[in-house]
């Protein structure tokens, strides 16, 4: 049975760009299990557990914030045993904390099954916090939750349980916060506050907490005082069977006829290092040549197969360019000479340490005439490693607190930029 071409969804996956929420989910087991797991066990002692907390750290690019959309599917899949779960940005928890405790108590209090009659109605985002602005949709009166809030004094969630017992609540909840390495570091920050007391586990509420950031978010939570047994994913490159996975589900979610062109499209794929953010480029130049007219979503019907690799290259370097910021620009030399250190030192042993590499940028700071070889006026050696890592350029690995640049081709892309010859890096 011949599948139907989905025209109109393929034109939106090209419209709407990679930050939108994938359309397909692959791999990313490793992840998965570990938390569903821990979840689990909260929901079987009916409150949480000391330590229960779980950081998805990894480059920009890398499918954190996917992971953590794709948690928030078992808010609606009877047909799976799993938690709820409330995804929020660090803005929203630094802005709108009064609504993330309200979510908090309304996703803990709504049913399953009536969270899956309101994803029927067409509301998309059901796990964040315009789940409060549909609430009415759930059959949940939110001015009497509201009510309960100001009868209780809920001003932290740690008199949540008061108004909302764990014997209401019919699964555990996960909090899930993206963008962590934003939040402001410190121990007396509301932010923290609200963070110790989910992740010491001090309420009777079923609740778990996902931390999903950048390479340096580990030092954020370290300084917030989150420092006990929590588990850190590093999240990077799909393996070779996970990246095949994407390729199977993603043209069936589709309808697109892969004919015999399966090891061309295997082929588009390499270049992409099985980096999330790059196999999306490819995706998107595979989409729109399926949607030229006369193709169809037929790839035997595309004419060229070197344009399409064309296009994914464009848009990669796009996206190269856009992470090698103005500051990189500036100190383009800089920049290189201090990949070149952190190159070598992993080749030769463990690597560089974040200090380490502070001390590397200092040395060579200057090393030659040119302001390419300077540091930026507005940065000292500590920032400009930290901007380093929200760049892309550099992540820390949590199990040797050594620092590596975590995706190649954009480590190539910073030596050319810098003069060197790219096999010095690779």
């Amino acid at each position: 049975m011949m599948a139907y071409f989905k025209r109109s969804e393929l034109k939106h996956f090209v419209e709407d760009g990679e930050k939108d929420h994938p359309p397909v989910f692959a791999g990313r087991r490793n992840i998965m299990e570990p938390i569903l797991t821990t979840v689990r066990r909260t929901g079987e002692r009916r409150r949480g557990i000391p330590g229960n907390t779980t950081v998805i750290q990894g480059a920009p690019g890398a499918g954190k914030s996917s992971v953590l959309r794709e948690l928030t599917r078992f808010n609606t899949d009877l047909s799976e045993e799993g938690p709820k779960t409330l995804y929020i940005s660090s803005v929203e928890l630094e802005e709108n904390f009064f609504d993330v405790l309200l979510a908090i108590g309304t996703l803990g209090q709504t049913k399953k099954s009536r969270l899956k009659a309101l994803a029927l109605k067409g509301t998309r985002r059901f796990g964040g916090l315009a789940l409060l602005d549909v609430a009415g949709l759930m059959e949940v009166n939110i001015q009497t939750i509201k009510a309960l809030f100001r009868e209780h004094e809920i001003r932290n969630i740690g008199a949540l349980h008061k108004a909302f017992p764990a014997s209401d609540w019919d699964t555990p909840v996960i909090v899930a916060v993206d963008e962590a390495q934003n939040l402001p570091p410190g121990r007396s920050t509301s932010q923290s506050n609200f963070l110790r007391t989910l992740h010491e586990a001090v309420t009777q509420l079923p609740l778990a907490l996902v931390l999903a950031g950048l390479g340096d978010t580990q030092s954020v939570i370290r300084s917030m005082g989150l420092t006990r047994h929590q588990v850190t994913h590093r999240i990077g490159r799909f393996t070779l069977d996970e990246q095949a996975e994407l390729t199977d589900r993603w043209t069936a979610h589709f309808g697109i006829t892969i004919g015999d062109q399966r090891g061309r499209m295997d082929q588009l794929m390499a270049p992409t290092d099985g980096w999330p953010r790059h196999v999306h480029c490819a995706q998107q130049a595979l989409a729109e040549a399926l949607l030229a007219p006369g193709v169809d979503g037929h790839a035997d019907r595309i004419p060229d197969w070197r344009d399409v690799h064309a296009r994914s290259d464009q848009l990669r370097h796009s996206y190269y360019e856009t992470q090698f910021s103005d500051a990189m620009v500036a100190s383009c030399k800089l920049v290189g000479r201090v990949m070149v250190d952190v190159t070598r030192a992993f080749r030769e042993g463990d690597g560089l340490t974040f200090g380490q590499v502070v001390d590397a940028v200092d040395r060579s700071n200057g090393h030659e005439p040119g302001s390419e070889w300077t540091l930026p006026e507005d940065m000292n050696a500590r920032s400009y490693v930290t901007h380093l890592i929200h760049c892309g350029a550099l992540e820390e690995n949590p199990e040797t607190w050594s620092l590596t640049c975590p995706i190649p081709s954009f480590q190539s892309y910073i030596g050319r930029r810098g003069g060197l010859d790219p096999a010095t890096l690779e």
